[in-house]
């Protein structure tokens, strides 16, 4: 298979593959690892599905889990970075509106306002807590929220 061109290397990994009962799992994943290196613009979907009949056997192989377990790390990473920008945005909107409240008063034009705040982005709310120190009136909260929208 590694001195053969492509498409020998597809026939013979299938043959291999199809021998299951003479190729033990690490047979298996040495012929993944062969495909894997020799087939570079395969993806790993192709090469599962060039050896599909054996999704069950794939699943042992060593290739496969640490696949697996690449990319259930990715995805806890993306849920933690999710978690934390959420977190920083809840209390970003607390922040705000602690401090709106305490420079304009509790008004009910300010807490209607105040209930959007969730919906923003982040960034948003940061710029909104940068110009915070400027504003005079609930006119200029108003108006920079339009001109932000």
């Amino acid at each position: 298979m590694i001195a053969s061109d492509e498409q020998q290397t597809i026939t013979r990994a299938k043959e291999l593959a199809d021998r299951l009962d003479k190729v033990d799992l690490d047979g298996l994943d040495f012929i993944e690892t062969i495909l894997v290196y020799k087939l570079p613009h395969l993806s790993r979907e192709e090469i599962r599905k060039m050896l599909s009949l054996y999704e069950v056997e794939l699943k042992q192989t060593r290739f496969y889990q640490e696949i697996s377990a690449e990319e259930r790390k990715e995805g806890e990473l993306i849920g933690e970075q999710k978690g934390l920008q959420k977190g920083l945005q809840e209390e970003c909107v607390k922040l705000l509106s602690r401090l709106l409240r305490r420079k304009f008063g509790v008004q009910p034009e300010l807490e209607t306002l105040l209930q959007d705040f969730p919906n923003y982005p982040l960034e948003k709310l940061e710029d909104l807590a940068d110009a915070l120190l400027d504003f005079n009136a609930m006119a200029d909260l108003e108006t920079w929220l339009t001109d932000h929208a």
